[in-house]
């Protein structure tokens, strides 16, 4: 495999400056790598512990390529969770500064701040119901709060109050997920009282999916019917948006307004009927760690809890400082292969917290030091999605497991 160029570690000072310009690539400040002799890609410092790569380039294709999929409608890039795992203080920045995302989506407040702090400065809806409290703390954030209960225009009007002056919202109408919402069938007169408070500006209305393609066309067009009747009414629903990216890849009538994706942004192709041209979306992340210890085993030299792994012959064992804990999937081992200087080599023993054990062969071909790849976009064997797969899991529930103190690296 082709050498790749040195990955510089980013403070959160350096990503903070670096990020305050919205240049289409992001130059990262000229910290310094640690020097090797050997064809290694540094990751942070020069220390043992894992990390992961965040492949800005791979962000900014699959937007682009959201944008085709979705004909040019505007983007509200979702980058809740943590950024599903990845994290928001440095994936944020960098979707809010592609062409065509127009604002940023979040599931918490703590988020809204994250991003603020990393320098975002897009708009940012926060789609869950708050207080008062915390309605007045996202204003004054310049963030949206979305709003479904029935006493959501009294909650907004307190925080109005507080703040000297109107609070922008996103109201959430229930058109059949039965999840969160207002129901339809009793919104209007809520959405009147909304629209009619002088401490309340509704800028936007949404709804959600379920992902059952021919009731999701019954749910769409029951909120368009709703939309066109209260506009009708001269009531001021704002910007509409339905469209998660199941409906953006399978519900072109979904669209509206803005499509609110997160999947297809993080590389991941929605279920549902083939969409052709289909997307070329591309890994976003890496998990690397570096080679802790080599040793050589000879027959009946065992490792790991229970014995979990017993050398049958002459054999070179590496050490990986990477577990479970790190949101490497314990069924990862006997299922799975690591990426060491262009070769793959199997995960054999019992992967513990913060271990994992690989078997390199007969003849050692690694060196204490070098980089390890266990879930990348280098080869096939060790893409996301196959990982996944063989680990029994889904693409976000495995990358949502990404211990959030996992130091990021953008490359």
């Amino acid at each position: 495999m082709a050498e790749r160029s040195a990955r510089i570690p980013v403070t959160r000072r350096c990503f903070l400056a670096t990020c305050a310009a919205t240049a289409p690539a992001l130059v990262l400040p000229a910290c310094a790598a640690p020097a090797s002799a050997r064809a290694l890609r540094p990751g942070p410092g020069d220390g043992f512990d894992p990390w992961l790569e965040i492949v800005a380039d791979a962000f900014r294709h699959n937007v682009r390529e959201t944008a085709k999929l979705a004909g040019g409608t505007p983007i509200l890039a979702v980058i809740k969770n943590n950024a599903y795992g990845l994290g928001d203080q440095v994936v944020g920045p960098i979707v809010a500064a592609c062409p065509g995302v127009v604002g940023l989506a979040t599931v918490r407040v703590a988020e809204v701040h994250a991003l603020r702090d990393a320098g975002v400065q897009k708009p940012i809806l926060n789609m869950a119901e708050t207080s008062a409290g915390e309605i007045e703390e996202l204003a004054r954030n310049d963030a949206w709060p979305t709003v479904w209960l029935d006493d959501a225009p009294e909650r907004v009007e307190r925080a109005a109050q507080r703040l000297g002056r109107p609070v922008g919202v996103h109201a959430y109408l229930d058109a059949g997920m039965g999840r969160e919402g207002m129901p339809l069938p009793r919104a209007r007169p809520w959405l009147e009282r909304l629209c009619r408070s002088d401490g309340v500006r509704v800028l936007g209305t949404y709804m959600m999916t379920t992902e059952d393609l021919a009731f999701d066309r019954q749910q769409v067009a029951r909120f368009r019917a709703f939309a066109s009747e209260a506009r009708a009414a001269g009531l001021a629903v704002g910007t509409l948006h339905a469209s998660p990216s199941f409906a953006v890849v399978n519900l072109p009538e979904a669209r509206f307004d803005l499509v609110r994706t997160g999947n297809l942004l993080f590389g991941n192709m929605p279920d549902g009927p083939a969409v052709v041209p289909k997307p070329e979306l591309r890994t976003v992340f890496r998990l690397c760690a570096r080679v802790a210890r080599l040793e050589r085993f000879g027959p009946g030299d065992s490792a790991s809890f229970g014995r979990s792994y017993v050398a049958k012959q002459p054999t070179w064992i590496a050490l990986l400082p990477v577990g479970h804990t790190d949101g490497l999937p314990a069924s990862a081992a006997g299922t799975c292969q690591v990426l060491i200087r262009g070769r793959l080599y199997p995960i054999v023993a019992m992967i513990s917290s913060t271990h994992t054990i690989v078997e390199i062969g007969a003849e050692n071909t690694v060196a204490v030091g070098d980089v390890a790849t266990l879930i990348g976009p280098d080869d096939a064997a060790i893409a996301p999605h196959a990982v996944a797969e063989r680990c029994g899991m889904r693409f976000f529930r495995m990358i949502s497991k990404f211990n959030a103190r996992l130091p990021k690296v953008v490359v």
